[in-house]
């Protein structure tokens, strides 16, 4: 008789479990008209897009969707009937960036979209990437589209799981336009600050004064270099590249210094030797502090002096 009754369970529990773990998929598509207002400093990105969801007719609107990484000024709803809910969303959304690479860098921006109530047991995303893409006529001074996606993800959250749209697209700098103006200035500033290796010992005056503008000219290019950055914790490219530049300054002016002193013991030939393997010295300076920040110890540098101001 129990053998009989769990028998007759086994279906209901069937159904109960099928039913539990059925989830409605609604397929989901974004079409980005423009970006604006792309602030570095903060992360922020003013956005305006098409977003669209599809579910099986006869049922009722599923998705009462939110966004996780922004906030939307604006919903015009363009079209909703059966099975079908079109808008046009106005909005600002955040990212964290990396700036690594800066200036040459590109950053990933997203879309993301939930829903505000049903997690994934009840809804699950499936991306229309068909129908999504970006507009032609989009234009983002200073960047170019390098290339988009559309994909869905699970997001955890402490007492639920939800099924997440992102929809993402990839903002990178124009090279030339990037080299022109970041490194070529301090490209010939260094340039500039290798002269006075040319120039005679003797005149020694007009080597410190080469020597003291190029490195104030240094600072103001660094400055201007990195003024819009936000505060960051690690070295950029540009900071790297402007360290090797500090180094050939600082050593241009050490061996000016050098020079001054032996031409003060009347030794003009020992200047001369000075200066000779001072200039020998300078691919050498460069290639030991390239290899000290593109190897990864400019974060054993900067963990150690951040290390050294807490205890401080």
């Amino acid at each position: 008789m129990r053998i009989y009754l769990l028998y007759s369970l086994i279906p209901a529990i069937l159904i109960l479990s099928c039913a539990s773990a059925y989830a409605e998929e609604v397929k989901a598509g974004i079409w980005l008209i423009n970006v604006d207002r792309f602030d570095t400093s903060t992360g922020s990105y003013n956005v305006d897009f098409y977003i669209w969801f599809r579910w099986s007719e006869g049922s009722e609107r599923p998705v009462n969707f939110e966004f996780a990484n922004g906030r939307a000024a604006s919903i015009d709803v363009i079209r909703q009937s059966d099975g079908y809910y079109e808008a046009r969303v106005r909005g600002t959304f955040v990212k964290k960036l990396d700036f690594a690479n800066y200036p040459f860098d590109e950053h990933a921006l997203t879309i993301e979209v939930e829903d505000k109530v049903k997690g994934i047991d009840d809804l699950v995303f499936v991306p229309d990437r068909d129908a999504s893409g970006i507009d032609e006529e989009l234009s983002i001074p200073g960047w170019y589209m390098k290339s988009w996606s559309i994909d869905v993800e699970e997001h955890r959250y402490p007492d639920a799981t939800y099924s997440r749209l992102i929809f993402s697209f990839t903002l990178a700098r124009y090279t030339l336009s990037t080299l022109l103006k970041s490194i070529l200035p301090i490209t010939v500033i260094s340039t500039i600050a290798l002269l006075t290796f040319f120039i005679s010992p003797k005149n020694f005056a007009q080597r410190i004064g080469i020597g003291v503008t190029t490195l104030l000219a240094g600072v103001a290019a660094h400055l201007n270099l990195t003024g819009q950055l936000p505060q960051i914790g690690y070295l950029t490219f540009a900071d790297k590249i402007m360290i090797i530049a500090y180094g050939i300054f600082l050593h241009g002016l050490i061996t000016t210094t050098l020079v001054i002193r032996a031409l003060d013991r009347e030794r003009g030939e020992y200047a001369q030797y000075v200066n000779r393997r001072a200039l020998e010295l300078v691919p050498v300076i460069v290639g030991i502090l390239a290899v000290l920040l593109f190897l990864g110890m400019d974060v054993v540098i900067v963990g150690a002096v951040n290390g050294w101001l807490a205890m401080g």
